[in-house]
């Protein structure tokens, strides 16, 4: 079963995110309200894969995305945004993002991508 590391600071998002990879037969790895903090569950937790939110205090999403990837190259990280500006999204991946999805956003969008990025549950 992969394991997800949530990563948004409104605690409702989180929920939602949360509600929908149990759902879908996920674990949650973990969970975190800022990008300083996520950074720190991502090594304590090792997850399979991050969902992420590109605005946040005190660590916005790319340099969250950057010192993730300084920690594992090859970490699979997903950006959930509701900021979709086509320049935020192509930095994300540059920075090393697999995937950018817009908030609002569908339960079959987020599980259709984990699914790509993990094989599914």
């Amino acid at each position: 079963m992969p394991r997800v590391l949530v990563i948004d600071d409104a605690e409702y998002a989180r929920d939602i995110l949360k509600k929908i990879l149990l759902k879908g037969g996920y674990e949650i790895a973990g969970e975190a309200g800022d990008g300083e903090e996520g950074v720190r569950e991502f090594s304590r937790t090792n997850p399979d894969i991050v969902l992420l939110d590109m605005v946040m205090p005190k660590l916005d999403g790319i340099g969250t995305i950057r010192a993730i990837k300084k920690i594992d190259p090859d970490a699979k990280i997903i950006v959930i945004s509701a900021d979709g500006q086509t320049a935020h999204i192509e930095e994300a991946v540059k920075a090393g993002a697999l995937s950018y999805i817009n908030k609002p956003y569908q339960w079959s969008v987020v599980l259709n991508e984990l699914a790509q990025l993990t094989g599914g549950p």
